[in-house]
């Protein structure tokens, strides 16, 4: 091949990238234009967290029995609520987490999850304004049966 063909043809590849890039573009703004705005909801005060982590946890029929709720003082000023939950091994810890995500979201509050190894058990973190408001932990306990009902 010359130096000719050689120009012709990388003419020709960054012509088909130019256009491929201009309908990519438009395509974004398509999208963009019409997507809804983000609705996000006020949080008025903690309580309203509980309330999501209790609605989860109803959403997944987890007993008041298998809850155990510990309030941890931080500091003179503030404290924080840690839910101690015992689920069963056959339970799905991230499936829970991404239904906790899902309704935290809208209130602009942030679910971040540790896992601890070998034993697999699930910490999720709910954050507000970067501040570690409530937090979940779910514990595999080996005597507890999942049910279906």
């Amino acid at each position: 091949m010359n130096s000719d063909e050689e120009t012709k043809d990388t003419s020709g590849k960054r012509k088909w990238i130019a256009l491929l890039l201009l309908f990519s573009c438009i395509a974004a703004i398509v999208l963009l234009w019409n997507a809804e705005p983000v609705d996000h909801k006020r949080l008025t005060d903690s309580a309203q967290i509980d309330s999501l982590i209790t609605l989860v946890l109803q959403d997944y029929r987890i007993p008041d029995s298998q809850v155990r709720v510990q309030t941890v003082q931080i500091d003179s000023v503030f404290s924080r609520n840690v839910y101690n939950v015992r689920v069963p091994s056959q339970f799905s810890k991230t499936s829970f987490h991404l239904s906790l995500h899902e309704h935290a979201w809208p209130f602009s509050i942030q679910t971040a999850g540790t896992v601890q190894f070998p034993e697999r058990n699930l910490r999720i973190h709910l954050l507000y304004n970067d501040k570690v408001m409530r937090s979940v932990h779910l514990s595999t306990d080996t005597r507890l049966n999942l049910t279906a009902d």
